[in-house]
């Protein structure tokens, strides 16, 4: 049952990770938290949490969504502020009474809500909630106090030192390859705005994806992202725990900035093809765990899924290479039909990047295809997640993506794999 608080009030939190979620409508939001201490001030620049700066001793950003664990912040840390801004970029992009933001908050069997008295005052900014320590333990209020003087006037006031401008992905020059020419500045395949409107929810994985295509040196390219995900029996418990959405999600975090038609190319497979849908940011939202309720478990397999995704691109009539993650939890019972696909696929415009869930002794088989014999180039890439690939940041998982695409782009080029 959710209790819905009042401004002012508060409510008791058992120490355990607790996540607020912050929602509005009309206006793209960017979600971020600052740590205080005793004396309501940060200890350092670190102490802000934003897309840019997403893990901070035991507070995490992650999408749209504020994880503090409570029994990992340290004793410095007084109080967490939880913080709704709208884009500097986004001229007269300000609160009203339609787009005033909320909080739902979940903290181990605690459900709390909050919508705050509408924002009438230009607000650019705003505390939603703030998590505090009292007589030895945790509790949440609602504050709902705003700024009109953005993101960066209100982490002023808290004592971090910031440019004039709230704190904006960092500027990336293009290198080769990249739609445009001259010397202008790479550009995502969606913008900014039209991600605001239609997925806000997912703002702050377009901005991280962003940020590590910019190190990668591939701001600005174009292709076309598929997801892949595994749907075999010892699965269960990612979808359970909503790991699954959360990929899907960054997967449309990252399609966005390198296709243009926002939606990604979904496949569940297990010993079969068990569906090929897609996912858009305009039916993202609990879609997952809507389309595979209707699917029955199984063993694994690889080459099917992968000769989905083949057939697919072939008849999508596609220009640009496709980047495909995909995801699997153990090794295939068909491992020669995987190794001669990905073989036969090198001289494809497409790359694999597998991504392993679980423990690393399962994962021997992926990380020998990254290493395969008899390919035109290099067509894959690995990278294990971990047992919990939930608790990883969004930026660490976009720095793994785009770890080997980069150098698959220049020599895919060279040997005349993609034009």
């Amino acid at each position: 049952m959710t209790t819905t608080l009042s401004k002012g009030g508060n409510a008791p939190l058992p120490a355990a990770p607790c996540h607020v979620t912050l929602t509005a409508a009309r206006v793209g939001i960017d979600v971020c938290a600052v740590l205080l201490a005793q004396d309501g001030k940060v200890r350092g620049d670190d102490d802000l949490v934003f897309y840019n700066h997403p893990a901070q001793d035991g507070v995490r950003l992650t999408g749209a969504t504020m994880i503090a664990d409570l029994t990992a912040i340290p004793a410095s840390v007084d109080r967490v502020v939880i913080v709704a801004s709208t884009d500097p970029s986004v001229p007269d992009a300000r609160f009203d009474a339609g787009s005033t933001p909320r909080a739902d908050i979940r903290c181990g069997d605690v459900q709390l809500a909050f919508v705050p008295p509408p924002l009438l005052h230009g607000e650019t900014a705003a505390v939603l909630v703030e998590i505090y320590r009292r007589a030895g333990a945790w509790k949440l209020r609602a504050v709902g106090q705003g700024w009109d003087t953005g993101l960066a006037g209100l982490a002023t006031d808290f004592g971090v030192v910031v440019d004039e401008e709230a704190p904006a992905p960092p500027a990336v020059p293009r290198q080769g390859g990249g739609g445009g020419g001259g010397g202008e500045a790479p550009a995502p395949a969606i913008s900014l705005s039209k991600v605001q409107q239609s997925a806000p929810g997912l703002v702050n994985l377009y901005k991280a994806a962003q940020v590590s295509l910019g190190k990668a040196g591939v701001m600005g390219r174009r292709a076309a992202v598929y997801l892949v995900l595994d749907h075999s029996a010892s699965m269960h418990g990612f979808y359970r725990d909503g790991t699954m959405q959360h990929l899907a999600e960054q997967a449309l975090g990252l399609s966005a900035n390198l296709d243009d038609d926002g939606r990604v190319p979904l496949v569940f497979f297990s010993h079969r093809v068990d569906l090929v849908t897609e996912i858009g940011l305009d039916t993202y939202q609990g879609l997952i765990d809507h389309l595979h309720k209707g699917l029955d478990w199984g063993g694994t397999s690889y080459a099917p899924a992968m000769q989905a995704v083949i057939d697919h691109y072939r008849s999508s009539g596609a220009t640009d290479p496709a980047f495909v993650i995909f995801q699997t939890d153990g090794e295939p019972s068909d491992r020669r039909a995987t190794r001669e696909l990905l073989r036969a696929s090198s001289s494809l415009p497409i790359f694999w990047q597998f991504v392993g869930f679980g423990p690393g002794r399962n994962m021997r088989f992926l990380r020998s295809l990254d290493t395969l014999d008899g390919r035109v180039v290099d067509n894959a890439g690995y990278f294990g997640a971990g047992q919990h690939p939930l608790t990883r940041s969004d930026d660490d998982l976009y720095d793994c993506l785009m770890k080997e695409f980069p150098e698959w782009l220049a020599t895919a080029r060279t040997a005349g794999v993609i034009r």
